[in-house]
């Protein structure tokens, strides 16, 4: 049953899509809707030509033979799809607009079959509000149609005058006709609109995913209260951690690219997990290292950067080899105060800067493999929390001299 539900969608969607070659989508989901509308028209056309053959074919001639041409017309309106985005829309509606008034004309107000004229509205989903001049042109045209009936037509028409039974029928075809199709062209434009709103809500979505993943959440929730405000603060009391991978450039040549970048998406995937599960800010990736930061939002930054450090030890301590190659991790951890703000327009992104940036890289550059390489300031802001190596005066270039030591384990 399923797979014959797909396949009448498959062929229902072939058919409304026939002979549209643009590739924009909103005009494409107009011209569905004139094919859509033409389909319509098709079939009321037939369907009243069946009916008046049945009833009495030969004094209804002139109206069997607009019936015939109408329905024909309306199903040959697709192709003209590739000559305009609308055109083939305008001519659906001077169709409709010309041809009922012949009707009208021809079997009278009491007929009611100006009530075809109330679909008129309906020309608005053939070319958009973007082009409301033409909709007006086409509106007014039928506008003024229907009060040149009121003006022009008799009650009776001029083709089978005295039969008032057929009169009677015709009235129940039309507003029975009209009802439907409104309906279903009503009914079809609801279904595109909701189409559009979830497709929009997933891209909001989407967004907003894309958004909290570039930026810290706190960060994107001020950059959208403000989309015009700088995003620029003063943090004095952070905590900066600079990770790098020794080895990992000799052994990046000896495998393929895809191990490469699967290694660290595998990697860094697990690092940003453990930030996350630590509310730390992880600010970027540079090659094969990893930049984060404590205490940007909160207080206890410096402790969450500590169980952070021991965290990714331990976490690439079962990801040592890449190909053949034995890697480790270097780390360097300094706290102080820096300037953290959003810069870019088109790729954006949340950085931090200052001298505590640089002595977190400095630390991390004279680090020894698998160890945690910190500042004297780092240590005494969690000293009872974790335990320390003796403290050593290490020069860091671009630094000068500072107290140093390596963070063994928690407490």
């Amino acid at each position: 049953m399923k797979q014959i539900i797909e396949l009448i969608k498959e062929w229902a969607l072939k058919v409304l899509n026939f002979g549209i070659v643009s590739q924009n989508e909103i005009v494409r989901r107009q011209q569905r809707f004139t094919n859509m509308a033409a389909y319509v028209t098709a079939f009321n056309a037939l369907h009243h030509l069946v009916v008046n053959a049945f009833y009495n074919f030969w004094p209804l001639l002139p109206v069997n033979i607009y019936n015939f041409l109408i329905a024909m017309g309306a199903l040959l309106l697709p192709f003209g799809h590739r000559h305009g985005d609308y055109l083939a829309g305008f001519l659906l509606a001077m169709m409709i607009v010309v041809g009922n008034f012949f009707v009208v004309m021809a079997f009278g107000l009491n007929s009611d079959l100006h009530i075809y004229y109330t679909l008129a509205g309906c020309f608005i989903f053939m070319v958009g509000v973007t082009n409301l001049k033409l909709f007006l042109a086409m509106f007014l045209f039928a506008f003024f149609a229907l009060i040149g009936v009121f003006f022009f037509a008799s009650e009776q028409g001029f083709l089978m005058i005295e039969d008032q039974s057929f009169r009677r029928d015709l009235a129940m075809q039309a507003f029975v006709n009209a009802i439907i199709i409104n309906a279903l062209l009503i009914f079809y434009a609801l279904s595109l609109l909701d189409k559009a709103e979830r497709a929009l809500a997933h891209e909001y979505q989407r967004s907003e995913r894309l958004l909290t993943t570039i930026l810290p959440v706190p960060i994107a929730q001020r950059l959208k209260s403000a989309p015009n405000q700088r995003i620029a603060d003063r943090v004095e009391d952070a905590s900066v951690l600079f990770a790098d991978l020794v080895g990992f450039t000799r052994a990046s040549h000896t495998v393929p690219p895809e191990d490469v970048v699967a290694y660290l998406d595998d990697l860094f995937s697990t690092f940003d997990g453990l930030c996350d599960n630590y509310s730390v800010d992880k600010i970027k990736t540079i090659g094969d290292g990893y930049m984060a930061v404590g205490g940007l939002h909160d207080a206890g930054g410096a402790r969450a950067i500590g169980f952070l450090a021991l965290d990714m030890i331990e976490a690439m301590n079962g990801r040592s080899f890449l190909g053949l190659e034995s890697l480790s991790l270097r780390i360097g951890i300094h706290r102080g105060p820096l300037t953290a703000g959003v810069i870019g327009d088109q790729r954006m992104s949340y950085d931090v800067w200052g001298s505590t940036v640089n002595c977190a890289a400095r630390l991390e550059a004279h680090s020894l493999p698998s160890r945690i390489h910190v500042s004297e300031a780092f240590m005494v802001a969690v000293s009872d929390t974790f335990h320390f190596s003796k403290l050593d005066v290490t020069e860091l270039r671009g630094v000068g001299v500072m107290s140093t030591g390596y963070l063994l384990r928690q407490v």
